[in-house]
């Protein structure tokens, strides 16, 4: 899931980076247009999981508007989707407070610029997730708002090469 949505915020512009990371040399940034979706592994999930799904599709749905069909979908392409399904519930849990203090819709940029910076938390550690966020609008005491309340360690996408 997280691959999709990462694939769309990139493209409107955030990272453009080719360099492999020092902390890990195995790690490197892939343009978008060399990766695509992989298949569904899952036929089905479960009553339960779909719960969560609906309630994450929900909670993004102003700031990344996406079908409850697509979403589903794109969880069904998880190897594992109990557990990308627990770094969303993890990223909602980090979105709903900030979104509620920031509602309205004069302040719609500001939420999207909040869940860009979650997504890329989920997969990198803080300093670089700020970094590669390219935040125009939120301040630094909202950024660190927000990022006290992410508690997983980060996953970077993992792509395998065909």
């Amino acid at each position: 899931m997280r691959k999709f949505i990462l694939i769309t915020i990139l493209a409107v512009s955030i990272i453009s980076c080719k360099e492999k990371t020092k902390s890990d040399s195995n790690v490197e940034t892939i343009k978008i247009e060399n990766l695509t979706p992989s298949p569904i592994v899952h036929e089905s999930l479960n009553d339960e999981q779909l719960k969560k799904i609906k309630f994450i599709q929900e909670t993004f749905n102003e700031v990344y508007p996406v079908s409850l069909e697509e979403t589903i979908t794109n969880f069904k392409r998880d190897q594992n989707p109990d557990n990308e399904i627990n770094v969303w519930l993890n990223m909602a849990k980090t979105f709903q407070p900030f979104a509620s203090e920031n509602s309205g819709g004069e302040k719609i940029e500001v939420r999207k610029e909040a869940f860009k910076l979650i997504l890329m938390r989920s997969m990198m550690h803080e300093k670089e997730a700020i970094n590669s966020s390219e935040l125009k609008i939120l301040s630094e005491n909202e950024i660190q708002d927000i990022l006290k309340n992410y508690t997983l360690e980060a996953k970077p996408i993992k792509v395998e090469k065909r």
